[in-house]
């Protein structure tokens, strides 16, 4: 009977202390997402304006020909009936690409997103992102140390920011 009983007591008071540890280790902010998995490049995504944005995040970017990069908004392109999901596609010719971000002119924050690639990802890249309203997606891709971007008009039926 004791040992049951003791059993039972480890069992307990193991339990608790392995709770105990998990809620103060969530509650000192130790593993956030945005903390522990990524950097969160705070200055980038509070920006105003798309200059800003773009020179918190990675600098100045020379635009880049078509020929290069892919880059289509909307389906069908140049269109999206809710601005809430706005399908986004980047494919491109140039090597060694380490960084991809989306923005969007008329957003209330401009960048939509930014993502660090390692060398096992493959393009063409594919996402959705929100657009307020008619305004102009800017794609900027960081190459062999080189920044390059390009741009697309959309319009939009309803809003997708709030």
């Amino acid at each position: 009977m004791t040992d049951k009983l003791n059993k039972h007591r480890r069992a307990f008071v193991k339990n608790a202390i392995s709770a105990s540890t998990l809620a103060l280790v969530a509650s000192s902010g130790l593993i956030l997402p945005q903390r522990v998995l990524a950097h969160w490049p705070t200055d980038a995504f509070t920006a105003d304006t798309v200059e800003d944005a773009l020179l918190a995040l990675l600098g100045q970017a020379e635009d880049i020909s078509d020929e290069k990069v892919k880059f289509k908004v909307g389906s069908p392109p140049k269109y999206a009936v809710n601005g809430a999901s706005v399908p986004v596609e980047i494919e491109t010719a140039l090597n060694n690409v380490q960084r991809i971000a989306i923005l969007v002119d008329k957003n209330p924050n401009p960048l939509a997103m930014s993502m660090e690639l390692s060398s096992d990802v493959r393009l063409p890249f594919k996402n959705m992102i929100k657009v307020a309203e008619e305004s102009t997606i800017i794609a900027v891709i960081r190459a062999d140390d080189k920044l390059y971007r390009t741009s697309r008009k959309i319009k939009v039926d309803i809003g997708g920011c709030a």
